[in-house]
């Protein structure tokens, strides 16, 4: 086996079994670019041949049908070509051009010919392959089947036999064809004679015969032994003339012969390769007698010689894998085995003397890191990789001396590294025992500085050896895990509430003063100073805008104020009525405490808003309040403890999140997964709080999936952007390469340097986003000027430039005639086909850009408007899900009140329902099965006792 081999695909191995059942493993529709490979450059005939059958390229069939020697492999083409070619029209539905035209002209008097005018989509394809056709059977056919009447009466021109015509004239499917038909018919009526007619149709129709039995003796498969059958078909046909029909028997004659040559030859070519083939195999055979002969005597004398014989039978076998192969290499081995023991021995020396002058380095160097001892290990497994060396060995002893000398060093090493490790544990606990003994009910900004404090001190003593202390370092963050949770929650919850204060002042400072203004004002100051720590990036835009408020109110009400006195005293009976009623509501032991605890937030609401009192009473009332409020939420505490289960269920939904997050964190869809999980993060702030003993363990759960995902994302992006910078230098050089140039097209190097670029542009790859207009534009220029000059000079290529400018131009014109229709699948289908195709198109030179421009400009306003229908599609289907929401919600009212004298009553109004919903239209996919099986169930609630009055329906989409 040769060494290149190993770097090659099985399919161009050298050896011929291994490619031909490479080739035969080989995927028609996915391994294309290797087939064509093989079918055109492969040495074996055989192989180009399992190759050929699987080919569908059309372009690449027609060159192997030219070019191929093998005229077995060339037949072989030449059908599946006629086969490629059957499938392409069938399925062809666009604008004719010439290359399908051609294909028809290579087709039409074929086998396939009948079919094709049978089944081709394109009506300008049939027309051409009527035009071309000769076969009786199939114009008669299209005469009287085909849609186009058009075809049908190109048809009609090529029937010429009076069964046919009158066939036609009595069954087309058009009126102008049967018109024809019939004055055809009576033309070729009228020019017999009566006598003469029954005759002549007699022989025509035996003449048909002849040529019918003569092409089905011509395509049977057992061709090669049915000559004398076709010999007396001649006979016949010699006998009774064939007058018109003599050219249509000699060229069914004609294929026949020629088919039979060809088999001819490809059973003398067989028998020749086989022939060879013995010949060889003698060659082989006396080649490895040879060998065996020379190893026997004397391997070292002989090596030249043995090599010699080596090659020679390497290049007679072509390193096939046969029993000869396996001979070969038998003899091979034994040879290898006594050259090769020298070789080890010198080898096995050498990475010895290596190992110990990498181990010398390192025990000589000051490096006792982790790296330098993974080094020392990795040397050791090399060397006791090695065959084990003699006691006496000088390298043994030396390596010996050295393994001790270094193990002394790290052993020292790592002493002192413990006892760094226990004193700096030590300091690390009592940060930890000191975090543990901080009170969360305290102070909350106090809490924060001790945290901030703690963590600092943390740093100073761990340094750069965070993973040794990674044990200690999760004590830490369970000590400081119950603080993180709550500070990020109560942030972002007292944003919202100042915000929404805010928002209420400055609506409050454009009335005109009043009591109603100040006690206003009160009642947003208390909520403003109830609410608690904001982030630090907004601490200070909030208390200016809220000292600013408060000034401009404060100033508008100041002859107000002096009028709020004996409001005061008012308000302190009030407030010491508040308390009369809390201080019940703290005594009684009604175990209704939900009922209890709206009744205390009314109270609480009814405080806030009774306003100030005077001033030497605040103190006291507000004593007696607090005092009376402690004593209600003291008993209500027991009660929430009740509450635990809601914390469990909490649990289990953010569990479900984690189990989704986890299983999307190895996602490469960077953009649908990263909404996903900003969905997920969302979902997570809304669920509430969980179980404190489980709180750290599922945040930290959640809090790795999320940023296991987002780690993948950000390098993933930041490869591609420096793969991006590498291809715009290289595309960029490119087009200074192409401008450093003449431009001439008559120059040969100019032109294969343009013609190389197109393929250089595409391997490059995709350049930063906001380059891509730029270097692109550059290198536009450039083709566009290349392709001016030789469009002047180069007759044919003018003639391609002016063709692919016409047909871009029908291009722009279609998308424009389908911007109406952008909202559907179908016409977004053929815009994305046409960009495909502008790529193909050859470039129009000077006119190109502007045709791009106007191309881009179309294509932007087409998606564009797709974008803003599918929108409004949507917003329909947002407006239907709201109306089915209230039918929902007018069904489960219809279960509240239901009741067996309701009954009849509610089936009634649920059938009414049931119309309106089906009216409604369909809503989101997102949201159908949901609010389908919610209407579902109310329905099916109300039918529940009655069975077989139940309206049997089903959502007739996943729509809903």
């Amino acid at each position: 086996m040769g060494f290149f081999n190993f770097f090659k695909p099985e399919w161009q191995h050298s050896n011929a079994d291994v490619r031909k059942n490479a080739v035969i493993r080989l995927k028609a529709n996915a391994d294309q670019g290797a087939i064509e490979n093989v079918a055109q450059n492969d040495q074996s005939n055989e192989i180009r041949g399992i190759a050929i059958r699987k080919l569908n390229s059309i372009e690449v069939l027609q060159k192997i049908a030219s070019a191929e020697t093998d005229e077995s492999n060339k037949r072989d083409a030449k059908n599946r070509l006629l086969e490629r070619i059957a499938d392409h029209l069938k399925n062809f539905r666009e604008a004719a051009t010439p290359f399908e035209l051609g294909l028809v002209s290579e087709i039409a008097n074929t086998r396939f010919a009948d079919d094709l005018l049978k089944s081709m989509p394109n009506s300008e394809l049939r027309l051409a392959m009527v035009r071309e056709s000769t076969r009786q059977s199939a114009l008669e056919f299209v005469a009287l089947k085909d849609a186009k009447e058009n075809v049908a009466m190109a048809a009609l021109e090529g029937v010429v036999r009076s069964n046919m015509l009158q066939n036609i004239f009595q069954n087309s499917r058009h009126t102008t064809v049967r018109q024809k038909a019939g004055e055809l018919l009576r033309s070729k009526q009228n020019s017999e004679k009566d006598s003469e007619k029954n005759d002549t149709v007699l022989l025509f129709q035996k003449r048909d015969a002849i040529i019918q039995q003569a092409q089905r003796l011509a395509d049977a498969k057992d061709f090669m032994t049915n000559k004398p059958a076709f010999d007396k078909l001649l006979e016949t046909a010699k006998e009774l003339g064939m007058g018109p029909a003599e050219a249509d028997l000699n060229r069914v004659i004609e294929s026949y012969h020629k088919r039979r040559d060809e088999e001819q030859a490809r059973i003398d070519k067989a028998k020749a390769e086989s022939e060879a083939k013995s010949e060889k195999q003698k060659q082989l055979e006396n080649t490895i007698s040879e060998m065996d002969r020379l190893i026997e005597e004397n391997v070292q004398a002989n090596k030249e010689k043995i090599e010699a014989l080596i090659a020679k039978f390497q290049e007679l076998n072509e390193n096939a894998e046969n029993a000869i192969a396996g001979l070969f290499k038998m003899s091979v081995a034994r040879f290898k085995q006594f050259t090769d023991q020298e070789a080890e021995k010198a080898e096995i020396s050498t990475n010895r003397e290596e190992i110990l002058a990498q181990l010398k380095l390192l025990a000589e160097a000051d490096d006792t890191s982790k790296s330098a001892e993974h080094k020392i290990k990795a040397l050791i497994r090399s060397w006791e990789e090695q065959p084990a060396a003699e006691g006496d060995d000088p390298n043994l002893q030396a390596y010996n001396a050295l393994r001790s000398k270094l193990a002394e060093k790290f052993q020292a090493q790592r002493e002192a590294d413990e006892k760094i490790f226990k004193e700096n544990s030590e300091k690390l606990q009592a940060i930890i025992e000191e975090i543990q003994q901080i009170d969360e009910n305290g102070n909350f900004k106090e809490i924060s500085q001790k945290l901030r404090d703690t963590y600092k001190r943390w740093k100073e003593i761990v340094g750069e050896n965070k993973f040794r202390y990674k044990e200690s370092w999760q004590k830490y963050q369970e000590a400081t895990s119950r603080f993180k949770e709550m500070q990020e929650w109560e942030a972002w919850h007292n944003e919202h509430d100042r915000e929404s204060i805010l928002d209420s002042i400055v609506a409050l400072a454009k009335e005109e003063p009043s009591k109603e203004m100040l006690l206003k004002l009160r009642h947003f100051t208390n909520l403003w100073r109830s609410v608690g720590p904001v982030s630090s990036a907004r601490l200070t835009e909030f208390r200016e805008k809220f000292r600013t408020l408060f000034e401009e109110i404060m100033a508008k009400c100041e002859p107000i104020l002096k009028e709020q006195e004996e409001e005061r005293k008012q308000n302190l009976v009030a407030k010491e009525e508040i308390c009369q009623q809390v201080e019940a509501l703290a005594s009684e032991d009604d175990a209704n405490w939900r009922d209890k605890y709206k009744v205390m937030q009314e109270l609480q609401e009814k405080w806030k808003a009774i306003g100030l009192v005077p001033k030497d009473n605040v103190q006291p009332i507000w004593d007696r309040f607090r005092a009376a409020e402690n004593a209600f939420f003291a008993k209500h505490k027991e009660f929430v403890k009740q509450e635990d289960v809601l914390r469990e269920d909490n649990f289990q939904k953010k569990s479900a999140l984690c189990e989704r997050a986890e299983a999307l964190s190895e996602s490469s869809d960077w953009n649908a997964v990263s909404k996903e999980f900003r969905d997920l993060q969302e979902a997570w702030k809304k669920i509430g709080p969980v179980p404190r003993s489980k709180s750290e363990e599922i945040w930290n759960r959640f809090r790795s999936a999320c940023d296991q995902f987002f780690n993948r994302k950000r390098s993933h992006f930041e490869e591609m952007d420096a793969v991006k910078i590498k291809n715009l230098e290289a595309k960029e050089a490119l087009c200074a390469k192409l401008e450093s140039l003449d431009g001439n097209p008559e120059n040969p190097e100019t032109a294969k340097a343009f013609a190389d670029a197109a393929e250089e542009w595409k391997a490059i790859g995709m350049v930063p986003k906001d380059k891509v207009e730029e270097v692109r534009n550059r290198y536009g220029e450039i083709l566009n000027r290349y392709a001016s000059k030789r469009a002047e000079i180069d007759p044919e290529f003018k003639k391609a430039v002016e063709e692919a400018k016409q047909k871009k131009e029908s291009m722009v014109t279609t998308i424009s005639e389908l911007l109406d229709s952008a909202g559907s699948n179908q016409s977004a289908e053929v815009v994305k086909n046409l960009q495909n195709e502008w790529g193909t198109l050859p470039r129009c030179g000077a006119e190109e850009q502007e045709l791009y421009a106007r191309f881009r400009s179309v294509c932007d306003d087409f998606f564009n408007r797709r974008r803003d229908q599918l929108d409004i599609q949507e917003q329909a289907r947002e407006n239907n899900l709201q109306n089915k929401i209230r039918l929902c919600e007018e069904a489960e009212r219809l279960v509240e009140n239901l009741n067996d004298e309701n009954r009849r009553d509610a089936q009634n109004e649920v059938k009414q329902l049931r119309k309106h919903w089906r009216e409604i239209g369909a809503v989101p996919r997102k949201d159908s099965d949901k609010i389908w099986k919610r209407f579902n169930s109310a329905c099916d609630t109300i039918f529940g006792n009655s069975q077989n009055e139940k309206p049997q329906e089903e959502p007739q989409n996943s729509e809903g």
